[in-house]
């Protein structure tokens, strides 16, 4: 007798706990959209040579912090006319930021806009997420966004949606996604780029190019 009776007790509590489950899982996709197709960006400029010459100095290296305009190396330009001396300019940072590549050696020679290094605005990086067609409605500008950094697991940061790309990811591909010169088409899900901003880096060294993990709450 005890038997009958704690069968149907096992099949209501498991009917339950799916029920729950099922509900949960709704619920969550409902709230938030969560996707670990995200990367962070950082706005990184080339630091390069107005002219041709040979670099003189270069006293830029990986991870100085400098500021816009500071002199980051020198070039000896030859002179055009005989008899002149041959002038030294100098290498200056685009922007306040950080040193992420610095491959230039002195005495190499150099061309005008040749990268002789790269700077990055730590300041101000963002993350960029990739998110599916199908729930692309459903995301705003200004909603918040909870972003784990693979590298910093243990680290939450806030952020909030800054930006929905007009276009898919693949429209940005240099090789074509399809081929429908036959006249046939292959429908493939898209992804569209949205930009996440950082609310604050914290004291972790988070770089551009990092993986990351995003949930945009929805409602």
């Amino acid at each position: 007798m005890r038997r009958m009776i704690f069968v149907p007790i096992l099949i209501m509590v498991a009917i339950l706990a799916i029920a729950g489950g099922v509900g949960y899982w709704l619920l969550n996709n409902y709230q938030f959209y969560n996707t670990d197709d995200a990367q962070v960006n950082g706005h990184i400029l080339n630091v390069s040579s107005p002219q041709a010459g040979q670099l003189k100095t270069m006293t830029a290296k990986l991870g100085d912090k400098v500021t816009a305009g500071e002199v980051l190396g020198t070039i000896t330009v030859a002179p055009t006319v005989a008899g002149v001396k041959p002038a030294t300019i100098d290498i200056t940072s685009p922007i306040d930021g950080t040193v992420v590549q610095a491959n230039a050696i002195e005495g190499q020679s150099v061309t005008p806009g040749a990268s002789l290094a790269q700077v990055a605005d730590m300041a101000h990086l963002n993350v960029m997420a990739y998110i599916d067609e199908s729930a692309i409605n459903d995301v705003k500008v200004n909603q918040d966004v909870d972003v784990t950094i693979d590298a910093f697991s243990g680290t939450a940061y806030k952020g909030h949606v800054q930006n929905i790309v007009s276009a898919t990811a693949g429209s940005f591909s240099l090789l074509p996604s399809s081929d429908n010169a036959s006249g046939n088409f292959t429908k493939v899900a898209q992804r569209i780029p949205v930009v996440i901003s950082l609310d604050s880096n914290g004291s972790n060294n988070i770089v551009p190019g990092m993986s990351a993990e995003v949930k945009i709450h929805l409602h």
